[in-house]
C-alpha cells in the first residue's frame, strides 16, 4: 500500500504505467460520485462507474441538508441563549446568515451538477481528445506533475474536515446540536471543498494542455528547415497551424469551464467573505463579552477562518496559473525563428497566432464582474477587515 501511494505521489511516470489525462481525474471523480456531485458515468481505462446510485445520493443529500437546515433554525429559536457563540444579537444574526449561505452553496452545487452533468463529461472527453492529438513533447513529465497537483488538492480537505469534526464533538454542546452542526456546516464545507477542487483540477488539466502546446512550439522552433516544418507536420511534431487549432479549442474548453462553475464560485466567495467577517467578530465578541467563551470555541472558529482563506487561495491560484501559462506560450511563439524574407505564409501564420492570443482572453471571471487572479485574496481580506471594524464598533452585549 505504501509503495502504491509513493508511486501515486511521485511526479515521475514510469514506462510501464498506463497513465492518461482522464485517469488523473479518477480519484476526485470517486469522491464526487460518493456525495452525488457527479451523477454521470465515466468509463476509465480499468473500469466504469454506474451513475444510477449517484443520482440517488444527490437527491438524498439535497433532502438531508435542507431538512436539517430547518431543524437547525428551530434549534436556534429555542436554545440560542444557551450557546456562547450565539448569545448576542449580532452574533446570532451572523450565525443564521452563515448557515443560510452554507445551505445555499449546497443547493447551487447540486443544481449545477445535475443541470450540467453532460457538459462536464463532454469537457473531460474534449480535453482527453486534445491531449491525444498533441505529439510527445514532455507528456509523461506533465502528467506526473498533474498527478501530484491533484493529490495536493485533496490534502487540505482530508486534514481540515476531520479537525473540524474533532473540535465540534470535543465541545460541550448537546449531541443533537453537534449533529445539526455537522450536517449543516461541516458537510456543506466538505461539498464546497470538493467542488472547488473539481473546478481547480479542470483548470490544472487545461494548464497541462497549454504546457504541452508550449513544448510543441519549442520543438517546432528547434527543428531544422524551419519554414517547411512550420507549415507541415512530421513524426517529430506538429505544424504551427495544428498547434494554433489545438490552442483555440483549449481556450474554448476554458470558457465552458468558466461558465459551468461561475455560479458556484460566486456563492463560495460570498460564504468566504461573510465568514471572514463574521467569525473573527464572534471571536472578539466571545472574548470580550462572554465569560464562558472557551478555548475550544476560539480554536474552532480560527480553523474555520483558515478554511476560508484556503478556498480563496485555490480560486486565486486557478486564474494566476492559467494567465501565467498563456504568457509562456506567447513568449514561445515570439521566439520562433522566422523572418519575412524566408516565407511569407509562415510569417503570416505566426502573426495570426500572436494576434489570436491577444484577442482570446484567458482570464477566469465571475459573470464578467471581477476576475480570479493573484490579487483576489488581498481584495477580499481588505474588504473583510473594513466591515469587521464596523461590526466591532457597533458591538454590544
Amino acid at each position: 500500500m505504501f509503495a502504491a501511494l509513493k508511486k501515486y505521489f511521485s511526479p515521475v511516470v514510469h514506462q510501464n504505467e498506463k497513465l492518461s489525462l482522464l485517469q488523473i481525474f479518477k480519484p476526485i471523480y470517486v469522491l464526487l460520485s460518493t456525495l452525488g456531485l457527479f451523477p454521470q458515468a465515466i468509463l476509465f481505462s480499468d473500469d466504469g462507474q454506474d451513475a444510477t446510485f449517484a443520482w440517488c445520493r444527490a437527491l438524498f443529500m439535497i433532502i438531508l441538508i435542507h431538512s436539517f437546515y430547518i431543524f437547525h433554525l428551530h434549534e436556534l429559536y429555542i436554545f440560542s441563549k444557551e450557546n456562547s457563540i450565539t448569545q448576542g444579537y449580532m452574533t446570532l444574526t451572523n450565525y443564521i446568515i452563515d448557515l443560510s449561505l452554507q445551505v445555499l452553496s449546497c443547493t447551487v452545487s447540486y443544481f449545477h451538477v445535475i443541470r450540467d452533468r453532460n457538459l462536464y463529461s463532454r469537457i473531460l472527453k474534449d480535453m482527453a481528445d486534445l491531449w491525444d492529438r498533441l505529439a510527445k513533447g514532455r507528456r509523461r513529465q506533465i502528467l506526473g506533475q498533474l498527478r501530484v497537483q491533484m493529490c495536493a488538492l485533496l490534502c487540505p480537505g482530508t486534514v481540515i474536515i476531520p479537525l473540524l469534526l474533532a473540535i465540534t464533538y470535543r465541545g460541550s454542546l448537546r449531541v443533537w446540536k453537534k449533529i445539526l452542526f455537522t450536517v449543516t456546516f461541516i458537510l456543506p464545507e466538505l461539498i464546497q471543498f470538493l467542488m472547488i477542487s473539481f473546478y481547480l483540477l479542470m483548470i490544472l488539466m487545461i494548464v497541462a494542455l497549454l504546457k504541452n502546446i508550449e513544448e510543441e512550439i519549442k520543438i517546432l522552433a528547434l527543428r531544422n528547415n524551419i519554414c517547411y516544418n512550420l507549415l507541415e507536420a512530421d513524426e517529430l511534431g506538429m505544424s504551427i497551424l495544428k498547434i494554433k487549432n489545438v490552442y483555440v479549442k483549449t481556450l474554448k474548453i476554458k470558457r465552458q469551464v468558466n461558465a459551468a462553475f461561475e455560479a458556484l464560485i460566486l456563492v463560495a466567495m460570498a460564504v468566504c467573505f461573510h465568514e471572514l467577517v463574521g467569525l473573527p467578530h464572534m471571536i472578539y465578541h466571545g472574548t470580550v463579552y462572554v465569560p464562558n467563551f472557551s478555548i475550544n470555541n476560539t480554536i474552532g472558529l480560527s480553523l474555520w477562518v483558515l478554511t476560508q482563506l484556503l478556498k480563496m487561495s485555490a480560486l486565486a491560484i486557478s486564474g494566476a496559473l492559467l494567465n501565467s501559462q498563456v504568457n509562456k506560450i506567447r513568449r514561445a511563439v515570439y521566439n520562433i525563428p522566422i523572418s519575412r524574407d524566408q516565407d511569407l505564409k509562415a510569417y503570416l501564420l505566426i502573426q495570426h497566432f500572436s494576434s489570436l492570443m491577444s484577442y482570446q482572453n484567458a482570464q477566469i471571471t465571475v459573470y464578467g464582474y471581477f476576475s480570479l487572479d493573484g490579487t483576489l485574496i488581498f481584495r477580499v481580506v481588505a474588504s473583510a477587515v473594513m466591515y469587521l471594524t464596523i461590526l466591532v464598533q457597533f458591538d454590544q452585549m
